[in-house]
């Protein structure tokens, strides 16, 4: 089909032609997730796909053959940097993510299966290699943000438990901490504290759980961030933390209902307080 035959859709309500099979469509809609072309990617393979996921135009046998393909995407090109393959692997997790959050509102996913997409949510995070967020003529990449939105649907799904929010808190601070080559300069860090905060909103870590893991973002190794301004790489991670522990922190001080607030407050004040560069 032609660019403007999704358009159509698009502005028809997201409505399947007559004539039209949903699931040909979808697969159609599958080649695009990787196209370098933005229209394609963005705007019509995963604005369409999540329209009729939301609309429930799929019955759950095909929603978990979607989703062992879309795993499967993340892997394509893993560990290039610069090249196109990082459409397909970034606009496919976003498409996981959309397949959390309907389940998150409609369930049918068991246990299992949203375990396994939180532990290959998290290999991914930690092995994408590809730091871009806008990329020019070609859009949005974005992998850590789109990857961060997976996180925080997964983090409201009630299958996950303590140890569970505890693994995607740990697996951001050790993305932030080993981004060496990057600073996020696209909204990243808003997007990961989103994840953050609803896992903490859970209220299932105790007080030292999350002292613990605070402790990771400021003293990644025994000399601390000591010496940060002074290497390029460091500088760089040290920046990327700096800025989460921030828009963590204004997002906790401006928070209406959030259960240990002041406590959870005290405790980021301390953290942002003791992450010192020198």
């Amino acid at each position: 089909m032609n660019k403007q035959f999704w358009l159509d859709i698009r502005n028809n309500e997201f409505t399947v032609p007559d004539g039209q099979d949903v699931f040909t469509l979808t697969e159609e809609l599958f080649v695009y997730l990787g196209s370098p072309d933005p229209d394609l990617r963005d705007t019509i393979a995963y604005e369409v796909f999540a329209t009729w996921l939301d609309k429930g135009l799929y019955p759950p046998e095909l929603v978990r053959t979607y989703i062992m393909r879309l795993l499967a995407n993340l892997n394509e090109g893993l560990g290039e940097v610069g090249e196109d393959s990082l459409y397909l692997r970034a606009f496919s997790v976003l498409c996981l993510a959309e397949v959390i959050n309907h389940d998150n509102q409609q369930p049918f996913l068991d246990a299992d299966e949203v375990h396994n997409l939180l532990t290959r949510g998290l290999a991914y995070l930690e092995s994408e290699a590809d730091p871009r967020g806008y990329t020019g003529e070609k859009g949005w990449g974005h992998a850590l943000a789109h990857t961060a939105d997976l996180l925080f649907v997964l983090a409201r799904s009630t299958h996950l438990r303590a140890n569970d929010l505890l693994s995607i808190l740990n697996g951001i601070s050790t993305k932030l901490v080993h981004a060496t080559n990057w600073i996020y300069i696209h909204g990243e860090d808003d997007r990961l504290v989103r994840a953050a905060l609803t896992a903490l909103e859970r209220d299932l870590l105790d007080e030292a759980a999350v002292q613990g893991w605070l402790a990771t973002l400021t003293n990644p190794n025994t000399d601390g961030w000591k010496g940060a301004w002074m290497n390029e790489e460091r500088s760089f991670a040290y920046f990327n933390v700096r800025n989460f522990l921030r828009s963590l922190t204004l997002r906790v001080v401006a928070a209406e209902e959030l259960k240990h607030k002041e406590k959870l407050q005290s405790l980021l004040l301390e953290a942002n307080a003791n992450l010192k560069p020198y």
